[in-house]
């Protein structure tokens, strides 16, 4: 925090590093939240997005609960990739990258990332009403399949006996 004021002039966030009276070494930022979520005796300056990332691998259920953040956005970061002047990628790598962003696939690999860890952080949680995380695989799907086999050999079924009856009553017409 002390490179961050150094290099910022964000007078409201000076004031804040004023005003407090104890300071931690948070060298590891990670552990610094991982403290902050088991013990919750420390405030951390973190992006929220990490912070929930964390908590989720660890295995909390209800992240909202223990991990708040302010809605103040104090600093924006952007990261640049920077090409030879004349590269011929360039203007396709901008092509490629603002399709990729306005699909949302950015978006989308934000949600899986979340799922992929809420789902290796499953053996860890806690939760009152004792629920069991499990795999979902094709076995829970067999039902399914069996009712749609039933269904579509007895609609089967159904259709020729009513071609065998269609065919009985035209010969009895022709007959007559």
């Amino acid at each position: 925090m002390n490179y961050v004021q150094d290099t910022i002039s964000y007078p409201e966030f000076v004031t804040f590093l004023e005003h407090k009276n104890f300071k931690e070494d948070c060298n590891d930022i990670r552990k610094c939240v991982e403290r902050l979520i088991t013990k919750i005796d420390i405030a951390t300056l973190v992006p929220p997005l990490m912070a929930t990332y964390v908590a989720r691998e660890m295995g909390t259920v209800d992240v909202g609960k223990i991990v708040c953040s302010l809605d103040d956005t104090i600093l924006s970061v952007g990261s640049t990739i920077l090409f030879k002047k004349g590269n011929a990628l360039q203007d396709r790598f901008n092509f490629l990258m603002r399709r990729y962003l306005e699909a949302g696939l950015l978006e989308r690999l934000w949600t899986e990332l979340q799922h992929r860890t809420s789902l290796k952080g499953g053996r860890r949680f806690r939760d009152a009403a004792g629920d069991m995380f499990f795999a979902f695989s094709v076995s829970h799907l067999m039902p399914a399949f069996v009712v749609l086999l039933v269904g579509t050999v007895l609609s089967a079924v159904v259709f020729i006996g009513e071609l065998i009856w269609n065919c009985l009553c035209n010969r009895r017409t022709k007959k007559e």
